[in-house]
């Protein structure tokens, strides 16, 4: 992968789940030499700690307490998924079934969302150039952000991208990620606090009909021309 070093300032790359929206901004941070930060990974660290601590996901002051109460860590290395709650490995189990069905609710607690919106800034700052991908970064976590990208897809194509990332082949399997898709797509577009929607000054990127490099040439493309990198900078 060729590197171009030379960007500073931030990428906001937002978008519904089943874009492949951390594996392309992984990679636009890789070819930038940028850090990374992934909010989704964040929040649904989150929803482990919850689950963990057994409360109701309709008791938000205990969502919230026991969100606040864990130790929640999320790497910016690009090269490094690192996703620790309480100081455990929770990189493979984040991405299961039981964190997927309550990550939304969690994730839909103004408190929540108030807590890990500092982390995700404060992450931000020690870093001169970084690629940060989620929901609602270029409207709520970084509106001033340098380039703000909104990706999207068909909710089919993001349904088989899934099941290729799941391992599964079954047809109605895939429908009903499909199906689970659009549910939470509808959540998280309706909720009241920072629901998911492109930025007004977003680049609108769809991915139905391209594959990932061609996705991260576009965003790379956007970046050169938004600050210049490779003209002397």
């Amino acid at each position: 992968m060729t590197v171009e070093p030379g960007f500073i300032g931030q990428i906001t790359l937002d978008g519904p789940s089943g874009t492949g929206k951390s594996s392309v901004a992984r990679d636009v941070a890789r070819r930038l030499a940028a850090a990374y930060l992934d909010t989704g990974a964040m929040y649904r660290a989150a929803t482990v700690a919850v689950l963990d601590a057994g409360v109701s996901l309709d008791d938000k002051i205990a969502v919230a307490r026991a969100v606040s109460q864990a130790a929640i860590r999320v790497g910016t290395n690009a090269r490094r998924e690192l996703v620790t709650v309480d100081g455990v490995d929770v990189r493979e189990r984040i991405r299961g079934a039981e964190v997927t069905r309550a990550v939304s609710p969690v994730s839909a607690v103004p408190a929540v969302r108030r807590l890990l919106v500092a982390r995700q800034r404060e992450l931000v700052r020690e870093a001169e150039a970084v690629v940060v991908e989620g929901r609602d970064i270029g409207t709520v976590v970084l509106p001033e952000a340098t380039l703000k990208i909104y990706l999207t897809a068909a909710p089919e194509v993001r349904a088989q991208r899934r099941a290729g990332q799941l391992g599964v082949t079954d047809p109605d399997k895939i429908a009903a990620l499909a199906a689970d898709l659009r549910r939470r797509d509808e959540y998280d577009s309706r909720r009241a606090d920072s629901p998911l929607r492109p930025a007004e000054d977003a680049v609108v990127v769809d991915s139905t009909d391209l594959d990932k490099n061609a996705v991260v040439a576009r965003i790379v493309d956007l970046a050169r021309s938004a600050v210049g990198v490779g003209e002397g900078r």
